[in-house]
């Protein structure tokens, strides 16, 4: 009886210690193929800008964002990171590697390259 006790416990932590596998801290880059759009955001100093993504929330300058979820979804070939609200809105960033987020694409994208894992 102690065994089956004892692995369940084991089984309970190990699920709870599951994550996405994001957390960490990142660097943010935003850029633009348009080269007047890229200058401008260099100008900006959004560049270089440190964020953490931890199993729930996001940290920016200090300030804690809260998701419902945060959970990796497939779509087709490619992968997404996405965060999920309260109110079941969602926003997705496009993963292109195990260190690298990117957001946009368009005119004007937002990289985020990890560059701490959590301990």
């Amino acid at each position: 009886m102690k065994l089956k006790n004892l692995l369940i416990l084991g089984l309970a932590l190990m699920l709870a210690a599951c994550g996405h596998g994001f957390e960490g801290e990142y660097t943010e880059q935003v850029g633009s193929s348009v080269e007047f759009l890229d200058a401008f955001a260099k100008v900006t100093g959004t560049d270089g800008k440190i964020i953490v993504i931890g199993s729930d929330y996001i940290d920016t300058d200090g300030i804690r964002t809260q998701y419902k979820d945060i959970f990796v979804r497939e779509s087709g070939s490619e992968r997404y990171l996405v965060l999920k609200k309260d109110n079941d809105t969602e926003e997705a960033w496009k993963v292109v590697d195990d260190d690298t987020l990117v957001r946009g694409g368009g005119l004007v994208s937002i990289t985020l390259k990890r560059i701490k894992k959590p301990d």
